[in-house]
């Protein structure tokens, strides 16, 4: 599995653009919760740390940890 750390310092201010580069969404993401929700669920074997997660909305985290409810090959760390 491939490991990513996401920092929730650098999240804070605009977290789907700093989301959609760390994890190379394609040009389509929406830049919002559900399209989120959509790309992680369709990711192949990936580990997402989030280094700082309790700075973040509570939304933004609940969205990770559904798709990786959802999604088998997506294994989710909050630090």
């Amino acid at each position: 599995m491939n490991e990513i750390v996401l920092y929730g310092e650098e999240m804070k201010e605009n977290p789907h653009e700093y989301i959609k580069e760390k994890l190379d969404f394609p040009d389509y993401y929406g830049e919002n919760l559900d399209a989120l929700y959509d790309c992680l669920c369709e990711l192949p074997d990936k580990i997402i740390i989030i280094k700082d997660s309790s700075i973040l909305e509570e939304d933004l985290i609940a969205t990770f940890k559904d798709a990786s409810v959802e999604n088998p090959d997506l294994k989710l760390i909050l630090d």
